[in-house]
């Protein structure tokens, strides 16, 4: 049973899911880092995404499969991808 999510969480999971482009965490990381990220939407607090925020969570996500398939690392797609 999926628990219904506010306004705030439904932003920040729509905001992660962006920065991850394709890229997956593991379900109780990612629902961490939404929290996180709500929580700084209710405050008010920028960046939302952070660079420490991002740096976690560049180094927890695994790279989608056509980056697989392109022959492409993580940190290939990361320096190509502008955020």
């Amino acid at each position: 049973m999926t628990l219904a999510m506010t306004p705030s969480e439904l932003a920040a999971d729509a905001l992660v899911r962006a920065y991850l482009d394709g890229r997956t965490m593991m379900p109780i990381l990612h629902g961490a880092v939404v929290s996180v990220v709500a929580a700084r939407l209710d405050s008010g607090k920028l960046p939302m995404l952070d660079e420490i925020l991002r740096a976690d969570i560049d180094h927890q996500a695994s790279a989608s499969r056509s980056e697989f398939a392109l022959g492409m690392t993580v940190a290939g797609a990361e320096a190509s991808r502008a955020i």
